[in-house]
C-alpha cells in the first residue's frame, strides 16, 4: 500500500479553511485574559450606572407613581426640575408599566436594581442568541465575552438604558413558535419603537396578520392603563411620546435620518455638530424629510428580504433585520448591541472574506466608536457619513454568508 494513500485529508481537501484568527481567540489562554476583561467592562459599567444612570427612566416612573404626566411635565418645560440628567421619557407608554415600581422607591435602590437587571437581560440575551444561532463550545464562551466588552454593553449598562430589555424580547424567539407569543414579544419591543419598523414591514409583506395583531396589545394595554392612571386627555396622551421625541432625541451615529439631516443642514463635516444643531426647528415640509427617508429605506429593506430570502434560514434575516433598524432611524451606540445577531452568525459560518469583513465591521462599532469618541470624532458629520455606509457595508456581509452558515436545524422567522 502507497503510504500517502494512509495520510489524513486536510482541511482544504475537506471543504474547510485554515482560521488562525479565531482559533487564536478561543484558545483558553485568550478566553481567559477576555474573561478578565469582561468582568472589567461590565464592573464599569455597573460603576457609572451608580454614579449616573443618564437615562434610566426613574424620573418619568417617579412622577408617574404620584399620578403625574412625565411626557406633558417634559413638554412644558419641566420649570420644577423633575427630571433628572437625561432621564426623558422617549419611549412609550408600555415601558412605563414594568419602569412605575422603580417610581416608588428611593434614587440609588434603583439604580442598582436596575443595573442588576440589565447585566441579567444581556447575559440572557447572549444566551438566547448563541443557542438559536447553534453556537456552542468555545465559540459561545468567545461570543459571550465579545458582547461583554463592547462599548455597546457597557453603556446600555452605565446609563440605565432599555435596550437590554428589548434585546431579550426579541432574543426569546427562538423560544417562542406560535404567532401570539412572538406577536407579544415584538410588541413588548415596541417600547423602544425605532426597533420593530424593519421587522415589522418584512412580517406584513409575509401577511403574517396574527402575529402583528398580537403586537399591537402591549402598547395598546400601556396606553390605556395609563389613560386610566393619569388626567390627560385620550389624544394627548397618544401623541406625548412622539412629540416628546421629536424635541430630544439626537440624529445619532450611523442612520438614514442623520445623513439626511446633514444633507439638508449642511454642517461642517470635520467639527462635532452638536444635537441642538439638528434639533432646531426646521422650515416648512422639510423637518418630515428625516423621517420619510427612514421609513423609505425601512420599507425598502423589508422587501428586498421579502423577494430574495424565502428560501434560506430565518437567521440570517433576522440578523439582517435587526440591524436594518440601526441603519434606518436614529440610534445611539448603546443600540448597536443588536449587532450580536450578525456576530452570531459570523461565529457560525465558515472562514471566507465576508466572514473576516464582518468580523472587522462589528469590531469598528463595538470598539472602533469608543476611540472615535475619546478624540471627539465620534459627532463629525463625515463620521456619520462614513459609518452609514460601513453599517450598509455589514449587512451585506451578513447576506454574503447565507450560503457559508450552516445549520443543523431550520429556523424559520
Amino acid at each position: 500500500m502507497n503510504p500517502s494513500e494512509n495520510k489524513m485529508p486536510s482541511a482544504v481537501e475537506l471543504g474547510h479553511h485554515p482560521d488562525p484568527w479565531l482559533d487564536w481567540l478561543v484558545s483558553l489562554p485568550a478566553l481567559w485574559v477576555g474573561s478578565v476583561l469582561a468582568l472589567l467592562s461590565i464592573a464599569d459599567g455597573i460603576r457609572n450606572s451608580i454614579l449616573h444612570s443618564l437615562d434610566f427612566q426613574w424620573s418619568p416612573a417617579r412622577l408617574l407613581a404620584h399620578h403625574l404626566d412625565p411626557w406633558a411635565t417634559y413638554l412644558a418645560g419641566d420649570r420644577c426640575h423633575r427630571i433628572l440628567l437625561n432621564q426623558v421619557p422617549n419611549d412609550l407608554h408600555e415601558l412605563y408599566i414594568a419602569m412605575l415600581p422603580f417610581g416608588f422607591l428611593p434614587l440609588m435602590p434603583a439604580k442598582i436594581i436596575w443595573a442588576g437587571i440589565n447585566v441579567a437581560l444581556v447575559l440572557l440575551s447572549c444566551w438566547l442568541v448563541a443557542r438559536m444561532y447553534e453556537v456552542r463550545g468555545r465559540k459561545a464562551w468567545l461570543f459571550t465575552l465579545l458582547v461583554l466588552t463592547s462599548t455597546s454593553a457597557r453603556v446600555t449598562i452605565g446609563n440605565g438604558q432599555i435596550t437590554a430589555l428589548v434585546l431579550a424580547a426579541l432574543a426569546l424567539w427562538t423560544f417562542a413558535l406560535s404567532s401570539r407569543s412572538r406577536g407579544l414579544l415584538l410588541g413588548t419591543a415596541w417600547a423602544k419603537y425605532s426597533v420593530p419598523p424593519v421587522l415589522a414591514a418584512f412580517l406584513l409583506l409575509r401577511r403574517r396578520w396574527r402575529l402583528l395583531h398580537y403586537s399591537l396589545l402591549p402598547p395598546a394595554a400601556g396606553f390605556l392603563f395609563f389613560y386610566g392612571w393619569l388626567h390627560t386627555p385620550f389624544w394627548t396622551l397618544l401623541w406625548e411620546p412622539f412629540r416628546t421625541a421629536t424635541n430630544n432625541v439626537s440624529p445619532g451615529l450611523a442612520n438614514i435620518m442623520a445623513v439626511s439631516e446633514i444633507a439638508l443642514r449642511h454642517p461642517p463635516l470635520f467639527r462635532p455638530a452638536p444635537d441642538a444643531f439638528y434639533l432646531s426647528p426646521a422650515a416648512g415640509w422639510t423637518a418630515a424629510i428625516p423621517y420619510l427617508c427612514g421609513f423609505a429605506l425601512a420599507i425598502g429593506i423589508a422587501t428586498y428580504f421579502f423577494l430574495h430570502g424565502q428560501q434560506f434560514d430565518g437567521r440570517i434575516i433576522m440578523a439582517c433585520l435587526t440591524t436594518a433598524c440601526l441603519l434606518c432611524f436614529k440610534h445611539q451606540i448603546y443600540d448597536f448591541l443588536f449587532l450580536m445577531f450578525p456576530l452570531a452568525v459570523a461565529l457560525r459560518a465558515e472562514s471566507n472574506t465576508a466572514r473576516n469583513w464582518l468580523l472587522g465591521l462589528i469590531a469598528y462599532f463595538w470598539y472602533g466608536e469608543r476611540l472615535l469618541h475619546i478624540r471627539r470624532w465620534e459627532f463629525w458629520p463625515a463620521v456619520v457619513i462614513v459609518s452609514f455606509f460601513l453599517l450598509l457595508a455589514l449587512i451585506a456581509a451578513t447576506w454574503k454568508l447565507r450560503d457559508r452558515a450552516r445549520w443543523k436545524t431550520d429556523w424559520e422567522l
